[in-house]
Formats: structure tokens, sequence, C-alpha cells
């Protein structure tokens, strides 16, 4: 029987924002054993990639352990592998932030280890073409890509022998990795994933695994404690060293050299593809779709997407300051971490504090890309988010707001102080009502609201104020206000009215300020209600209290599940212990108030809180020609 060479990899990668106690726990039950009960078999070689966020982590919380890495590194025994520092998808980033992220771990591993790394992972296996000559000019020789991947450009018969691959004459070798959270059937452990490479009688096997799994696969293996688990796993491969020999990527390249070559479609890891096809389609397209499809799945990925490349493109106008053009484009890169843009199996974009990590690092980089000196608050007219319609951007010294022309809505709010986007919750629909959580969307009702309507508020309403496009009217803007108008028409086939709707919005220090004015075209009365949704980012372990014109009520009403009714008041107040993280609405006219949470599912079923949905409503009776108007403030941190 041939000996099978062993490729024996774990790629180790937490986002930004994840959380520290659980991130402490998988250090105790992964990262650590493996490594220490690695060391007690010196014979055993390993491959790894730990993000550049991961390792300064490690760096500031167990230097102990970046130590060990590094003893073991030297004597050669560990091989470790370059990449984007922060992790990102590497088809979802600027070419320039490709090349810089790859640069800046390889730079840290090359200080911190004293060598250069020679091959580079990629993100959930994700690839297009081009990244031949972007990893060969970071000067990587070699990368993985999954054995699916291998099959779809190669073939069944050869998709196991590692391959060159050419972008613009530049060559770079791609090894096919068995990747044990991919494989079909049951989870497998190390020794079985080690065996199914050795019965194939291959020349090379490459077995890649997730750091975080070794936890589920100790529990599953019934042992007292990972460092057992492992210890069991490593004397296996040392008993079987005549059939299995490990040995590291640049070490199998020095004597074999692939002479194949082929050329690899855009492509990623099952789980990622299956977030790129349309919403509701499960089944694998006839054409692979692009990996930018994957950021269209949810509103709140396309938002953040639209916020990166436009923060990018800021950084890009920067000129003469390279020390504040270095340090923004450096928190650029922690806001492109590949997890917080899709519902990746840790959690992902789903998960409040990786979005919010995100958000404030691209808050971060804005932020420096401001000249005090010369910077004024004031609206511009931009297309932010890449729709072909501009949007209307508020820029302030304490808040930053975001104003959609369609449903005239505030779709992003974000304060300087906390650093967060107060509007920030994620909901797994790519477009309509129940994907934009939003804040001032308008909803016209032929009855009044029940108190389950806070759960679903565009279920009956009669109106299109919330879907459809307002106009500008710039002759009524100055460099602090806006005002949008529409036209529609409201009621049923028995009794339909035109209503005009105008919202002129203000800004001021940490305020948002919408003044509504409601006026019948009709040439008949007509009665109806008004709803107004505001969508607020606040969590139940955030808030600390909620009252209504200053009076406390039950905090737990600002998240039910069924929704709830709060009553009637003008000021409505989401008080945090954190004072910069509260939120305040506050109308001109008394209001009925209804209050439910925003939750959204993890693949494994749990809830996430996102945040809480506030809809605010009155009943209005408005004569031919008649007019109704009122003002709403939105403040932060108040």
């Amino acid at each position: 029987m041939l000996k099978t060479y062993l490729v024996l990899g774990m790629y180790n990668h937490l986002p930004e924002g994840f959380p520290e106690a659980e991130a402490e726990a998988i250090y105790q039950s992964c990262y650590r054993p493996f490594l220490s009960v690695l060391n007690r078999f010196p014979e055993i070689q390993a491959t790894l990639f730990f993000s550049g966020s991961l390792l300064k982590r490690l760096e500031a919380r167990h230097p102990e352990y970046l130590m060990l890495l590094e003893e073991m590194t030297g004597r050669r025994q560990i091989e470790l592998l370059g990449g984007g520092f922060h992790a990102p998808i590497l088809p979802l980033v600027p070419n320039s932030d490709r090349l810089g992220q790859v640069e800046q771990l390889t730079t840290y591993l090359r200080k911190f280890f004293g060598k250069r790394p020679r091959g580079a992972w990629l993100s959930e296996f994700a690839w297009e073409p081009w990244l031949a000559s972007t990893l060969q000019a970071c000067g990587m020789d070699y990368t993985f890509l999954s054995e699916p991947q291998f099959a779809a450009a190669v073939g069944q018969e050869t998709r196991f022998e590692p391959v060159v691959t050419e972008d613009q004459g530049r060559c770079i070798t791609v090894f096919p990795a068995t990747d044990l959270a991919t494989l079909p059937g049951k989870p497998l452990s190390l020794e079985q994933g080690g065996e199914t490479l050795a019965a194939r009688g291959t020349g090379l096997g490459v077995l890649m695994m997730q750091g975080e799994s070794i936890r589920s696969q100790w529990s599953r293996s019934g042992l007292e404690s990972p460092d057992i688990y492992l210890e069991r796993v490593f004397a296996w491969f040392r008993k079987n060293t005549l059939e299995i020999e490990t040995t590291t990527p640049s070490r199998y390249l020095k004597t074999s050299r692939p002479y194949r070559r082929a050329y690899f479609p855009g492509s990623a890891s099952r789980a990622f593809s299956a977030a790129c096809l349309p919403s509701g389609n499960h089944e694998q397209a006839v054409q692979p779709p692009s990996l930018r499809s994957a950021v269209l799945r949810s509103a709140a990925s396309s938002a953040l997407y639209s916020r990166m490349h436009w923060v990018q493109l800021l950084i890009g106008q920067l000129r003469g300051d390279r020390s504040r053009k270095k340090t923004a484009t450096e928190d650029l890169w922690r806001g492109q971490c590949g997890d917080a843009y899709w519902p990746a199996p840790s959690g992902g974009i789903v998960l409040p504090s990786v979005r919010q990590a995100a958000y404030r690092a691209l808050m971060d980089a804005e932020q420096t890309t401001r000249s005090k000196a010369s910077f004024k608050p004031g609206i511009l007219r931009a297309d932010t988010d890449f729709d072909g319609a501009k949007e209307l951007v508020y820029q302030g010294t304490e808040l930053n707001a975001f104003v959609h022309k369609r449903g005239g809505a505030l779709v992003g709010m974000e304060t300087v102080k906390s650093k967060r986007n107060v509007l920030d919750l994620y909901c797994p629909e790519p477009d309509g009502d129940r994907a934009h959580r939003h804040a001032f969307l308008d909803r016209t009702y032929l009855s009044a609201p029940g108190t389950s309507w806070a759960r679903e508020p565009w279920k009956a309403d009669a109106g299109t104020f919330s879907r459809h496009a307002f106009e500008e009217l710039q002759s009524l803007a100055n460099s602090s206000s806006l005002t949008l108008y529409r036209e529609d028409v409201v009621g049923t086939s028995q009794a339909r009215r035109m209503l005009g709707l105008k919202k002129t919005y203000s800004f001021h220090k940490k305020t948002a300020r919408a003044s509504y004015e409601l006026s019948n075209k009709s040439d008949a009365r007509f009665s109806f209600w008004l709803g107004v949704e505001f969508n607020v980012a606040v969590l139940p372990d955030e808030l600390s209290a909620l009252t209504l014109d200053g009076t406390k009520v039950d905090a737990a009403l600002a998240h039910a599940q069924k929704g709830a009714a709060l009553g009637e008041a003008q000021g409505f107040a989401y008080r945090c212990e954190d004072e910069a993280r509260s939120v305040a609405v506050h109308a001109s006219k008394k209001a009925n108030a209804l209050a439910a949470g925003v939750s959204a599912e993890l693949a494994d079923g749990v809830q996430v809180a996102q945040g809480s949905c506030l809809l605010l409503w009155w009943k209005i009776d408005l004569e031919p020609d008649g007019l109704w108007s009122m003002d709403i403030n939105v403040s932060c941190g108040e």
C-alpha cells in the first residue's frame, strides 16, 4: 500500500464583536488543547491559519499561546498560513483592500514569528479567477480550494491532485482540501478523516478542520476533556505512520511540483454558495450565481456592504496626509470581516454584536477622513447604496443620517459618540416591508391598529407611502434640512381618496426631526389612521427602563413577542445603562403607541433579539383640501 502524505490543517477565526466569554470558552476547549497536545507529538506536522484579529486577541489575553506557537513554528512542526488579516470574503472587497489585508497579515506573521508565509487561506473557499494574480503578487505560492470546487473544474478522477492555476501569467498552486465541516453524512473526527483519505490510496491528502469544531468533536467522543480526546487523536496518527505521514504544503512542493494546469470558476464553500442563491431558491442554479449575490440576500447585509464601499471611496479621496489615510484604511479593513456580511455558521450578520463591530470600524474610518479644520455639517446627495439613485446624507459632528427616497424613510442613524447605527436591525429578507426595518416609515390604515400590529405593521397598510419613491423638493432644502413629497391613493374600491404627504427632515446635533403635513387631495371627507413606524436597535439586555412622558412602564413591553399596547403619550424613551445608547421619540401631538420585539433566527433555530419596533398612530379626519400636521423627533443618547 502506498504511503499517503497528509497535510493536516486547521483554520481559526473569531469575528470582531464576538462575545468575550464565548471566545474564552473556545480558547480553553479548542485552541489551547490542540496546540499543547500537538506539542507532545513533534513528529506530527500541522498547517494552521489564524486571522490577524484572532492573533491580536490571543496576544492580549494569552501571550503564552503565541510563545508556544512561535517555538513550534521555529522547529518547523507548524507552518502558518497567510490570508486576509480580518478574514474577509476576498471577492467582496476592493482590490486594494485585498492586497492590503494579505500584506498586513504577512507583515504581522513575519515580525512575530520571523518567517513570511508562503500559503494563503481563503475564507469560505471564496474564489474568483483573478485571485491567482492577487495572491501571487502578495508573495503567495499556494492556496486551498474544496474538493467539490476541484471536481467542478478538473473532473472527478483528478480532483485529489494539486494543480497550477494562472491569471495574467501569474501562477499559484491550488491544493484540494477535504474539509471536515463539509463532508456529507454524519460529522467525522480527525482520525476518521485521516482514515478516509488513506483509503483513497492517493499520494497526497489535505485534511482541513475549523478550529472551533474541536469542542463538538470532543463532546461526541464522550471523553472527560478535550486534551484527552486530542491525545487519542494524535496517538492514532503516530500509530499509523507507516500508512500516513504528515507534511506541510511548502515541504511537499519542494519534492513534488504539480504539472497539471486548471482554471476554476468563481465558487465558494457549500454554505456560502447557498447564501448566494436567490431568496427562496434552495436548489443549485444551473449557472452558479456571483459571490457578491450573498450581500443581496438581506437588506442588512446590502446596507453594510454599501456602507463599506462608500467609506472606501471617501478614503480614496484623501490626499496629502499619508498617516491619516493609513489609519482610516486599517479601520476600514476591520469593518470588512467576512462574518459580518452573511449568516455565517457562527451566526455572522445575525449577531448584533458582529454587525455593530463592523459599523463601529467603518464609522472610525469615516471620522478619520474628515478634516476637523475644514469639515462643515451639511447634506450631500450621492448614490451611497449603488442602486443608481441618489440618497440624501446628513453628515454632522455628532450624527450621520441617511434618508432614502423610497419610502421617504430614515434608513440609517449613526451617533459619533457611541459609534453605532441605532437603526441596525437584521431581517432575513432582501427587500420589501418585512426587510426594511427603518424609522419614519409611514402607514395608512382603514381601522384602528390592534395590539399585534407592531409585529407586522405592513400587513394592514392600505397605502404605498412606505414602498414607493418620494420626490425631493430641492427649492426648500438647506444645509441641515430637506423636504420630500408624495401623493398616494388610499382606501378600498368603494371609497378611494388621494392623500398628499410632505415630510421635512431637519437635523441638529443628535436629533433627527420629521415635520409632517398631510393633505386631502380628494373632493370628499376622509377618515383614516396614520401609523409611523420606528425600529430601534436597543436589545433587551441593554434596556434599563422604558418611559412614556417620563413615567416608567414595564421594560419587557418593548420586546413583547406578540406585541403590546403602551398607552397614549407624546414622549417614548428607551433608556439604557450606557446613556449614549439610549433612544427617545417625541411627537408634537399625543399618539397611541404599540411595541413589539424584533428577532431573527439562527441556522439552529435559536432566536436572536435585534431590537424593538415602536408603532405610533393617530386617528385623522380630513375635509376636502384639509391639512393635518405634526412634528416627530428621534434623539440618540438622551
